[in-house]
């Protein structure tokens, strides 16, 4: 079975195109149907963009539902301005929502939102719900840095998305259980140095679908399908779906 973890719908930027292009989830599960992918986690872009709220959110969850039900785990992005909108996260009574994704370089949780990043993560460990971390090279998205959060809520599963930097990300692996990271948006040539490091079966599948077409005029279907055989190339993909299922559990 093939599982996704890391798949956006959304306004997203386009190569050719001067404004954002909405992602409708219909054109996401499209791909991803002809990829042959049975479950995925998603989230939504518009979280960044300004004028949306939180009711479109939701209106937007509930249509990709209403297409793949139960094989669609939706993430609701919190982005700083979505958390003003409603600081009790009602959001999650809809039952639409399966986990929480925060992106440090789109709010500056760790850095000038402490007591509201403590809030949203306490709302999290008494929901059971998973949270995913945008991670990078640098500032607060660093997986150490992000591992001082995962070693304070050590209930809480992490996915600290990109695997990135590696040989950073697999020592945090190492020494936080409760952290998984994914492949999302990896160069396709770092994918055999996957092999070199000791994921402790928390190494998942992810894409990052469908920001390919932001920097490339690309079809969507045809990069996807190379990421797959890159990746099952590596030996990793038995692994990497039993990662999947132990995450979102």
């Amino acid at each position: 079975m093939i599982f996704d973890c890391h798949v956006h719908m959304g306004y997203y930027a386009r190569a050719g195109h001067d404004e954002p292009f909405y992602y409708s989830p219909r054109r996401i599960v499209g791909v991803l149907n002809r990829c042959g992918v049975d479950e995925f986690i998603v989230s939504s872009t518009c979280a960044q963009v300004e004028g949306i709220r939180i009711k479109d959110i939701v209106h937007e969850a509930r249509e990709m539902k209403r297409l793949v039900g139960g094989r669609a785990h939706i993430f609701f992005w919190l982005s700083g301005r979505l958390y003003d909108e409603d600081p009790t996260m009602a959001w999650f009574q809809t039952g639409l929502f399966e986990g929480i994704k925060l992106h440090e370089c789109e709010t500056p949780w760790s850095q000038k939102r402490r007591r509201d990043l403590e809030k949203i993560l306490s709302f999290a460990e008494i929901h059971g719900l998973p949270v995913m971390f945008h991670a990078g090279p640098t500032g607060w998205c660093r997986p150490p840095k992000l591992a001082d959060v995962a070693r304070k809520h050590p209930t809480i599963r992490f996915n600290f998305a990109h695997c990135r930097p590696m040989k950073g990300m697999a020592k945090v692996i190492a020494e936080c259980p409760n952290v998984w990271t994914d492949t999302a948006y990896m160069h396709f040539a770092e994918f055999p140095m996957l092999r070199n490091c000791d994921w402790h079966g928390r190494l998942m599948f992810g894409t990052d679908l469908p920001v390919w077409q932001a920097q490339e005029n690309i079809r969507l279907t045809g990069r996807y399908l190379n990421c797959m055989r890159l990746f099952g190339a590596t030996g990793l993909s038995s692994s990497a779906s039993q990662a999947f299922r132990n995450y979102i559990r």
